[in-house]
């Protein structure tokens, strides 16, 4: 069974990589911080060993930001994508999600950030397959309390916007691959939120949806949207205007795509 994240119940010459330390890992926009890691550790204990899936890290995004953030299986980008998401809690340091500390809150305030400031793109769509599009485009809205007239009329919007709205009847499964992770990308906009967090937008797709469903995502970050990627493939971290890689739960690298381009 899907695990439901509205719930409240989750738990020329090559320029060199930039030195890990913490005064390095900051925004390169210059804008007013969304997102603020500060000395994060998760320290997961495995017998007689600690494994340190995050290892003090320090990052900061903006708003309005584009940010792929790239690692191989086991680097920790995915504890980085959880905590960011508000899916778990750090095991020391601060993060600070549009002006909250979420450090240290317990799942029922953790449900409400994530309902209120997070918009969600996964890999797998996690679209309900007995629900058609609009129901399961409601879904965050219906947890954050909203009436069915309003959560109606701002589901078909949303699904508007990323061309389906003449298939609101339809079930995910009668959907290609490329549309139903539209519909996972309407039900991320629905609630406006301050962040979109995608992980592995496309990794279930192939090569020309996965070009489209970029290419949507960069059309969001123009109009505004903050949008975080978080990636195995270097290919899909270049299409984002900052690219921060993570390796052995440590930042080896924070800078701009054109930077990282060079050293790949």
């Amino acid at each position: 069974m899907m695990k439901n994240i509205f719930s409240k119940t989750v738990g020329g010459a090559q320029a060199a990589p930039r030195p890990a330390r913490a005064d390095a890992h900051r925004s390169i926009s210059g804008g007013t911080p969304l997102i603020e890691l500060r000395d994060i550790y998760k320290i997961y204990h495995m017998g007689d060993m600690d494994v340190r899936a995050s290892d003090g890290i320090t990052l900061k995004i903006c708003r309005g930001e584009f940010v792929s953030i790239v690692g191989k299986s086991g680097s920790g980008k995915s504890t980085i994508m959880n905590i960011i998401g508000a899916l778990d809690v750090p095991t020391s340091g601060q993060y600070i999600l549009n002006g909250q500390d979420v450090s240290t809150m317990k799942d029922d305030q953790l449900a409400e950030v994530r309902n209120k400031t997070i918009g969600f793109i996964f890999q797998q769509y996690n679209l309900l397959p007995k629900q058609n599009l609009l129901e399961n485009v409601e879904l965050p809205l219906i947890y954050a309390g909203v009436g069915k007239k309003e959560r109606e009329e701002r589901a078909l919007k949303s699904l508007e916007k990323v061309g389906l709205g003449d298939k609101w009847r339809y079930f995910p499964l009668q959907l290609s691959g490329g549309q139903q992770q539209r519909v996972s990308i309407a039900r991320a906009l629905v609630g406006n939120p301050s962040l979109i967090l995608a992980d592995e937008p496309t990794g279930a797709l192939d090569s020309r949806t996965s070009r489209d469903v970029l290419d949507f995502l960069k059309q969001l970050h123009q109009e505004g949207n903050t949008i975080v990627i978080i990636t195995h493939d270097n290919s899909i971290a270049l299409e984002a205007e900052r690219v921060v890689r993570i390796q052995d739960g440590k930042i080896t690298f924070d800078g701009s795509a054109e930077e990282y381009g060079a050293i790949i």
